[in-house]
This record gives C-alpha cells, structure tokens and sequence, in this order.
C-alpha cells in the first residue's frame, strides 16, 4: 500500500494542478486581508471562497486524476496486490496532495493575519471539507466507467450541497416556522458537510444571533464542546464512509 501511496505522491508531485491550486489560494487570501482593514470580515469572506471553492477543485481533481491513472491503476490490480490497499493509497495520497495545497494557500495567510479560534475552525473545517469531497470524488469515479458521466455527476453533487440543498433547508423552516421542528433542522444540517462548516465558523464568528430564532437553535445545538466534538465526528463519517464506499466498489469493479 505504501510502494503505491509513495508512487502516486511522486505523481503528483509532478501535477501542475496541485501547485496552481496553492498559489489561487495563497493570492485570495493575501488578497482578501489586504483589502479588509478587519480581519474578522477578511475571514467572512474567506470562508466564503473555502465553502465554495475547496469542495469544487476538490471533487472534479479527484475524479480526473482517478480517470488519467486508470491505466497505471488496471496495471496495478493485476500485481499480487489488494485492490482494496490500491485504492486506499491512491486516496490518500490525493487527499494528502489537496490538504497540503490547502494548508498552504490558505494557512499561511491566516495564521500570519488571524490566528485565533476563527482562523483554526476555518482551517479545520476547511481541511475536513478537502478530505470529504476527495472521498465523494473517488467513489463517483471508481463507480462510474465514462469520465464525461462521473464530472456531470460530481459537478451536479457540488451544486446540491451549495445552492440547492441550502433553498430546500430554508424552505422547510419557513413553510414549517408554527412548528417545533428543531429536532429536524439540525440533523438536516449535519447531513450537508457544507452547511455543517458553514455553521460551525458562523458560530465561532458570533454571527448567530443575525439569524434570529434559526441561529439560537444552531447556537444551542452547535454552540457547546459536545456539539462541536459531534459536528467534527460528522463530517468524519463524511470521509469514512464514501471512502470505504469506493474501497468496496473497486474490489468488486470489472476492470
């Protein structure tokens, strides 16, 4: 498993992709704290361009790179080698790829401009984000044989999670606000990594109460160390579970 992790981060090391994703990173965020006297808003806004972007490069990377060593990967499964130990070195060493481009443009500059629990909660969650849709990304492509198809679907995922499924949430809370629904509301949240992020920073920036009677529910539910401890173990069933998705789809795919 790690003769192939090893290869494929010599692979990727050689990616373009990997360093041109760093670098957009890097100037958008020294951009965005150049530009805002006040970090705090420098850090709205960043949060912005992580739940947005990172998820996106994250999915659609995953999905091609899995499609432009297919033929090295077909090689590989016909080696005295688990598929299951192929598979898994080749997600981690993509995740390992996205998180360091990550952690690279985009901590540098917050730990230089807004070290502090913000600044930490969007790395975290940020890096969370990176790993889920690296793992979403390798299960769409081990599962489908059309490059073309698996992009469609990856693409069509990130727009749900983004706008769709935020328009069906506040949809829900208006058409149901006479009734006590937050038994619902908050697993829906934890059921879109995005949102849970989302509310997660939003909480730590104190932006809660702009909500009103929504952000008091997320406050009460998300605001403590128990809430936190299990939002971060959520979006660790993220990465588990498609992972281990993928893992068990490739042992089983016909190459």
């Amino acid at each position: 498993m790690w003769k192939v992790y090893k290869y494929t981060m010599l692979d990727l090391a050689r990616n373009r992709f990997a360093l041109g994703y760093a670098l957009l990173l890097l100037l958008v965020s020294i951009g965005l704290f150049m530009l805002e006297a006040d970090n705090t808003k420098a850090l709205i806004s960043l949060t912005q361009v992580v739940l947005a972007l990172v998820p996106l490069l994250a999915l659609v990377f995953t999905i091609i790179y899995f499609y432009n060593q297919y033929e090295f990967t077909v090689l590989l499964a016909v080696q005295p080698l688990r598929r299951q130990s192929i598979i898994r070195a080749q997600f981690l060493a993509v995740g390992t790829a996205l998180l360091g481009a990550f952690l690279l443009g985009v901590g540098l500059p917050v730990m230089a401009y807004a070290p502090g629990p913000i600044g930490w909660t969007l790395l975290l969650t940020g890096a969370a984000l990176t790993m889920v849709f690296c793992a979403l990304g390798m299960f769409i492509a081990v599962r489908q044989s059309d490059r073309a198809k698996a992009v469609g679907i990856g693409l069509a995922t990130w727009v749900f999670m983004v706008l769709v499924y935020d328009s069906l949430l506040l949809w829900l809370m208006f058409s149901f606000s006479d009734r006590p629904i937050e038994p619902v509301i908050v697993p829906l949240a934890a059921l879109n990594p995005i949102d849970l992020s989302r509310i997660l920073i939003m909480l730590k920036i104190d932006l809660a109460a702009l909500l009103g009677y929504t952000g008091a529910v997320y406050q009460q539910f998300f605001g403590g160390l128990g809430g936190m401890l299990l939002s971060f173990a959520a979006l660790m069933l993220w990465i588990l579970l498609p992972a281990m998705a993928a893992t068990r789809a490739f042992a089983r795919k016909d190459l």
